[in-house]
């Protein structure tokens, strides 16, 4: 009974891991929403933002080594919003979420990593070393995380709030 349940506990912690892995980088990049535009004289851009960054992309031409022509490279950096970004209280209540989500995906990581390290040791009737509190926070966190989609139903979303961060732009 014990490799069975050594084996289930080494399988919930690969899923945990993969969880918060996903959990963090969803949350951190600049790029969890896209917005295609069109500039004022009808060629068309991509925008892309995240709930603490947004994408920015910057051209740079580069005279050749020879002298003759240049070359043009293109970098993506994610930059933080401006102070006069207009963050309403529902992307607010996202960052929150993604907040509260980062803290009790951890806390759900250690109690993985000590229940798959300690079923051996402290195993019930049932040959688990997991806690019933366990399910409650994976649960939990699942929630907090759901709940950082409120950024879809914010002025991110609703408005043209990226007029400005990356230049001139009209929107289709």
């Amino acid at each position: 009974m014990a490799a069975k349940s050594q084996g289930f506990s080494i399988l919930s912690l690969v899923f945990i891991v993969t969880a918060f892995c996903c959990m963090w980088a969803g949350s951190i990049r600049c790029n969890f929403l896209k917005f295609d535009g069109a500039y004022s004289n009808g060629e068309p851009f991509t925008m892309e933002l995240g709930l603490w960054y947004y994408a920015f992309y910057t051209w740079v031409l580069q005279q050749s080594g020879s002298g003759i022509g240049f070359s043009a490279y293109q970098y993506e950096t994610c930059n933080s919003y401006e102070s006069y970004t207009q963050i309403d209280p529902t992307w607010k209540t996202a960052q929150a979420f993604a907040i509260i989500t980062f803290i009790f995906g951890l806390f759900s990581l250690i109690s993985g990593c000590v229940s798959a390290c300690a079923t051996n040791c402290f195993r019930s009737d049932y040959g688990f070393a997991t806690r019933g509190w366990q399910a409650s926070l994976y649960l939990f966190t699942a929630i907090s995380q759901g709940l950082e989609l409120l950024l879809l139903a914010s002025n991110a979303c609703n408005s043209k709030v990226l007029i400005g961060l990356g230049g001139k732009q009209t929107w289709n």
